[in-house]
């Protein structure tokens, strides 16, 4: 009976339509992001879905680009725990190199933050999507050399430090130095 009401559950999911940002938006966000056990048990389910979808049919093109934004938003937070691994699981879910090079060049963009916090976080949740990503990294390696030369040269030392256990983690995957 429970796997009936879990395949209902995900059916229902899968025919979600993206919708349009309300007024809102803002303060479902703020009453999501304030550290509740709702927050956290939604991030959780969520990286659940992302990872145990072997089929990659529940994150669509149109559902990806709705969820990445609002993820990307809570970046800023000063606890990830539990963003991080949903916001690296959802490009590898998605599985398509056009959405791969979307999340790369959106979640190294906010590396240009002015807060050190949110660099850190950027970089600790781009590891994870390094390392998540595997293999297929290397078709972004391009388009992420600037913004990693960038980090190595931060002026947060860690930013710096993580930036550099992010090239370890690229050249044990590529096999290649990244000097």
């Amino acid at each position: 009976s429970s796997g009936i009401n879990a395949e209902y559950g995900v059916e229902k999911l899968k025919r979600c339509k993206p919708q349009e940002q309300s007024h809102e938006y803002e303060s479902k966000k703020m009453k999501l992001t304030s550290g509740s056990d709702l927050a956290t048990f939604a991030l959780k389910t969520l990286y659940n879905m992302l990872r145990y979808d072997t089929s990659n049919s529940f994150i669509t093109a149109d559902r990806f680009e709705t969820l990445l934004p609002v993820l990307l938003d809570l970046i800023s937070l000063p606890d990830i725990t539990h963003l991080s691994p949903a916001l690296a699981q959802l490009p590898v879910a998605a599985n398509s190199d056009r959405l791969w090079k979307q999340y790369n060049f959106q979640l190294l963009n906010l590396s240009k933050s002015l807060l050190p916090a949110v660099r850190q976080n950027v970089v600790a949740v781009y590891k994870e999507f390094v390392v998540k990503l595997g293999q297929d990294y290397s078709v972004l390696l391009p388009d992420s050399l600037p913004f990693i030369a960038e980090l190595l040269e931060d002026s947060d030392p860690i930013v710096e430090e993580r930036t550099h256990l992010v090239v370890k983690a690229i050249e044990d995957i590529t096999g290649e130095s990244i000097d």
